[in-house]
């Protein structure tokens, strides 16, 4: 959950999702395509203890939020984003309700969010939250989804009453603030935050502390510290293997940096996301980088054929990166209206850059002084006036 970025991804069960017509169905171009991982989707020990409990209660409330909990948690550690549809499935009917329980809404706007269903997701965090202003989970999730938004004014509410709290959350709410406050134009105020922040690489919770060092390495990032910025996200990394955006952020950084084969050589995981896929495309070259595209872009396709929400991100990134820049600004475009995150702005900037849209790059420029927004990347990306 953790981390500047969140780069996952949802496809939709297939009992959830009506059965496509013969001529409609989605046939991958590559061979290599992997469109689920059987084995990985097979129940568990755990899990079949938990399906036995839910079946033997079928009317259980905790035994059907103890699954649901356990799909989200497998979505994550096992890259296998059809868990995450298993947990709708299940969440989906209870969330609904008028009754519904807090616990239920919580994992639901937890699926929602995965989905880039912000609006809903949010609606329901804010129903918890006026029952019970103390949920500090709850508080946490929208304070995340809210920075994703850009909505860094609720943002720094929601963080700033977690990091008062001295709790676990406070260390979280801490790191949640400085995002908060430089997307709102006081970058030196959030790094002055963090600079001597202590990281405890033992603390029982690894995914808070890598939250706090993926958040300063961006930091670092913005403000032409590169430096600074790989070692963070290295750091942050061992803290947490298995988090994609920050290993996707690492990656950027690296390149960036000029360190392209190691950038490789990092995006070169088992079973990748879609976030990673991409980049290991845009940095290879000949038959590997085809491929890599020609397997990103099927990915794409499926999304759009079961009508799942299409990572328009990761599309622009996939488009700069096989010269097709019409098509990057077109989703660059579109992603922005939902996500405004550091990656989500450099590759507009990139985009509106590449297509030579003059209207686009002004309203980026605009967005930029309006909210105070520093990235020198992308300042650099936009040239003269970017601040203007």
């Amino acid at each position: 959950m953790w981390g500047p970025a969140r780069l996952l991804m949802l496809l939709a069960v297939a009992a959830a999702t009506p059965v496509a017509a013969a001529s409609d169905r989605f046939v991958p171009a590559d061979p290599q395509f992997v469109v689920a991982n059987v084995r990985q989707t097979l129940p568990d020990a755990e899990l079949n203890g938990l399906l036995a409990a839910l079946r033997a209660d079928p009317g259980s409330e905790a035994a059907s939020v103890a699954l649901a909990g356990a799909f989200i948690e497998r979505a994550r550690s096992l890259r296998e984003p059809a868990y995450f549809g298993r947990a709708e499935a299940l969440l989906a009917p209870g969330a609904k309700r008028p009754d519904a329980s807090a616990s239920i809404r919580r994992l639901y706007a937890e699926v929602l969010q995965y989905r880039h269903d912000f609006t809903d997701a949010e609606t329901l965090l804010d129903g918890i939250l006026r029952e019970a202003p103390r949920d500090t989970d709850a508080r946490l999730l929208r304070a995340s989804i809210r920075l994703v938004r850009g909505d860094f004014a609720g943002a720094r509410g929601d963080c700033a009453r977690l990091a008062a709290e001295g709790t676990l959350g406070a260390q979280i709410g801490f790191a949640c603030l400085a995002e908060a406050l430089a997307g709102a134009g006081q970058l030196d105020r959030a790094q002055m935050l963090l600079i001597s922040a202590p990281v405890n690489q033992n603390a029982a919770d690894a995914s808070s502390e890598a939250y706090l060092l993926a958040t300063r390495a961006e930091l670092h990032e913005r403000s032409r510290d590169l430096n600074g910025a790989i070692a963070d996200y290295r750091e942050a990394l061992k803290l947490a293997p298995r988090d994609d955006s920050i290993r996707a952020a690492l990656a950027d950084a690296l390149a960036a940096h000029g360190d392209t084969d190691e950038a490789r050589e990092l995006l070169a995981v088992d079973k990748p996301s879609l976030a990673l896929l991409v980049r290991s495309a845009a940095l290879s070259t000949g038959a590997q980088r085809a491929a890599l595209s020609a397997r990103a872009a099927a990915w794409l396709e499926l999304e759009a054929s079961r009508g799942d929400a299409i990572h328009h991100r990761e599309e622009a990134m996939l488009a700069l990166a096989n010269g097709n820049a019409a098509r990057a600004l077109a989703a660059a475009s579109k992603n922005f209206e939902a996500q405004r995150e550091l990656p989500d702005v450099r590759v507009l900037a990139r985009a509106a850059r590449a297509a030579r849209d003059a209207d686009a790059m002004q309203a980026l420029r605009q967005w930029l002084l309006e909210t105070g927004y520093q990235d020198s990347v992308t300042e650099s990306i936009l040239g003269n006036g970017a601040r203007s």
